[in-house]
């Protein structure tokens, strides 16, 4: 559980924060919720029923990652973390257009269909992430360290992330893999 992620945001008073709750089984979680408190949004999603987004007006709509794999790849990307692994990748590409935002909601735009990849070079914790995979998992998206394995939770002392890769699919994951290694 994180109840404020987005600190920076959250003092800039520019709305970008979230709570996130994950619930871990066998190292993988199985159910996240991310909910937006100024919007008063909320996206969820279970390995039971998919992955979902609601609004105190809207009931549940189920949501799915985009099926785009072809240019421009749209990139979400931390308003407030840069990276030089991430500006060298972003040299490498083609065609590519970037959104900015803050906090978990990256994760939230790769569920539902808003964005293609978000590449993440710079510390994060379990609790920023866990939430954020089981909603881009069951929307059909594909999340993996920058090394291409499976990011794994509670098996680490310090509860730190390795860099890692949300995608629409394993064909971007893979591009941006190719590109770290080039």
């Amino acid at each position: 559980m994180d109840p404020l992620d987005g600190t920076k945001e959250f003092i800039k008073k520019n709305g970008e924060f979230t709570v996130n709750i994950a619930l871990i089984d066998n190292n993988s979680p199985i159910f996240g919720v991310i909910h937006l408190p100024v919007t008063n949004e909320t996206y969820w999603g279970s390995q039971v029923s998919g992955s979902f987004y609601s609004t105190e007006k809207n009931d549940a709509e189920r949501i799915n990652v985009a099926d785009n794999h072809k240019n421009p790849i749209r990139l979400v990307t931390s308003r407030s973390h840069p990276s030089e692994m991430l500006n060298s990748i972003l040299e490498k590409l083609v065609d590519y257009e970037i959104i900015e935002v803050g906090s978990s909601i990256k994760f939230c735009h790769i569920a539902s269909g808003q964005a293609d990849c978000y590449p993440r070079f710079g510390p994060t914790s379990e609790w920023d992430t866990a939430a954020g995979e089981a909603i881009v998992s069951y929307a059909g998206g594909h999340v993996v360290t920058a090394g291409g394995d499976s990011m794994n939770y509670n098996v680490k002392e310090n509860y730190l992330n390795p860099n890692f890769i949300v995608s629409n699919g394993r064909i971007i994951s893979e591009r941006i893999l190719s590109l770290i290694n080039q």
